[in-house]
């Protein structure tokens, strides 16, 4: 199917108010479109079902599916970057008050600097919410652009009438699994990108980095993995430091016991992660919502093609990706979007840099939203 037939499918899904994804996964070069058959609302009980699923950063709520029995998947491959008809400008962004203001999050960040220095956690990922007003927001540049922008990501439109309209592009793989063999990766610490520059990573942001990555074994311990050697990620206008981690399953984990396991990350969250959730719960002063939880597709059956054998095979693979560089798309009260920012905190950060490094990490959504 040509990007044009499915674009057109998804503008009527959302005029239907029927719900859908539109998605494309890092490495592929192509488009995926999930539409629902109907406005049902699912969740996942198991982990067991397959289909398209969206998780919230708190595990305690619930996890919305769309069933794959009870939905349309059509494919598009992606065209060139001249043919993707980005020249259509969206609105300019009428500043509105931030949900959390300056002073509100530096002083958060004062807090849980506090917490790390009385032995309460060891780092904490604390994040804010401010509302961007626009005019009606067109779903369809904001995937094309976000896509264009994050050429590496995870770039997805998700929407479900009781629930709400997200949009995003993640970096970050909490997930990815084929038969028995799986990979996540640790990513922390952030910087501008600059081009023909090679990055030069702190003390800061190399602690934050490995106190991830130990976080992640420490989850995985008993289950046999592999760790690369730390490398610089780009992520639209900011870089990260990143080590990518694979294993292979024993069979006596199950797909549930191993998201269990690692969601939510110390990326995220924090570490530990229960004391650190507890905090952020409790004092981020908003509810997060699917901003750093995780959504993509679970236990899909996928056909894969060996050109040196001239062989097909089919394997059922998950992949799952931590919601972030995401915003909330809303037309009432009134049109505009709420975007999700957040950094990590140690005890050597700086709640003024902090603050700035929500400034930077927002601008990337809001460039969007300008066009």
């Amino acid at each position: 199917m040509i990007l044009k037939e499915i674009l057109e499918k998804v503008e009527q899904a959302k005029v239907k108010e029927i719900p859908f994804v539109m998605y494309k996964i890092p490495d592929a070069d192509f488009i995926e479109v999930i539409i629902q058959k109907n406005r049902r609302l699912d969740h996942v009980i198991d982990f067991k079902e397959s289909g398209f699923v969206m998780a919230p950063f708190d595990q305690h709520e619930k996890t919305v599916l769309f069933a794959k029995g009870n939905v349309y998947r059509y494919q598009s491959q992606i065209p060139s970057k001249s043919n993707l008809n980005l020249d259509k400008p969206l609105h300019k962004i009428e500043p509105v008050y931030p949900a959390a203001s300056k002073e509100k999050h530096i002083d958060l960040v004062e807090r849980g600097i506090e917490s790390i220095k009385n032995g309460d956690f060891i780092k904490a990922v604390l994040s804010r919410s401010e509302f961007v007003e626009i005019k009606e927001p067109d779903i369809i540049q904001i995937f094309l652009k976000l896509m264009a922008k994050y050429t590496e990501a995870f770039v997805y439109v998700w929407y479900h009438p009781k629930v709400g309209l997200w949009a995003g592009a993640s970096p970050e793989t909490l997930l990815r699994t084929k038969g028995n063999r799986f990979k996540t990766m640790s990513l922390a610490g952030t910087q501008k990108y600059q081009a023909e520059v090679e990055a030069s990573w702190g003390e800061k942001e190399v602690q934050e980095q490995q106190i991830v990555t130990d976080h992640l074994l420490d989850s995985l311990e008993g289950i046999s993995v592999e760790v690369n050697s730390t490398y610089t990620k780009k992520a639209g206008n900011l870089v990260h430091l990143c080590n990518d981690i694979q294993g292979v399953l024993d069979g006596k984990e199950t797909l549930k016991h191993l998201i269990d396991r690692l969601h939510p990350t110390a990326a995220v969250c924090g570490f530990p992660k229960k004391k650190v959730q507890q905090f952020i719960l409790k004092q981020e002063g908003y509810h997060r919502g699917f901003y750093t939880g995780f959504l993509g597709e679970l236990n899909w059956e996928k056909e894969d093609y060996d050109i040196n054998k001239d062989v097909s095979s089919k394997e059922i693979e998950s992949n799952l990706f931590v919601n972030l560089r995401c915003m909330q798309l809303k037309s009432e009260p009134i049109p505009g979007a709420i975007v999700y920012v957040g950094g990590g905190i140690t005890a050597k950060s700086n709640p003024v840099l902090e603050w700035e490094e929500t400034v930077d990490k927002s601008l990337v959504m809001k460039s969007v939203l300008l066009g």
